[in-house]
């Protein structure tokens, strides 16, 4: 789930019923408890429940009423809305220092975006701060 942290879009997962409390909050421990999630249990048949709410509310909701840590269930995660955009690695350095040298930094930052993910107005800054 680590790897999946700054995952932007959403998530999906199918889980087991004996491992949905445990799944839930080894989520709210690497998601963190505000990220939004539904839970959906038993889909298309009788005792079909679907449930939203943020992954904290899940992990207490599950665990209060046993019915839903049985049958099917899908869990659906909101993707992080917190972009990687506050930190640079020595890769993404790497590459805006080549673009530097040879673009406009305007230029730099939009092709650096595309390439690194970051945010262009991210990697502009960034340039400035440079003393490009």
């Amino acid at each position: 789930m680590q790897s999946l942290e700054q995952e932007t879009r959403t998530l999906i997962f199918y889980e087991a019923p004996h491992r949905i409390l445990e799944t839930l909050q080894d989520m709210q421990t690497v998601f963190g408890g505000e990220r939004q999630a539904v839970v959906a249990r038993e889909i298309t048949k009788t005792f079909e429940t679907i449930h939203g709410d943020q992954l904290a509310n899940l992990v207490n909701w599950v665990a209060a009423d046993s019915n839903q840590q049985r049958g099917e269930i899908v869990l659906i995660v909101e993707g992080s809305s917190k972009i990687a955009s506050t930190e640079i690695n020595a890769e993404q350095i790497n590459i805006m220092k080549i673009l530097l040298e040879e673009l406009p930094v305007k230029q730099a930052a939009t092709i650096g975006a595309k390439i690194t993910g970051l945010k262009k107005n991210f990697l502009y800054q960034w340039a400035l701060e440079q003393g490009k």
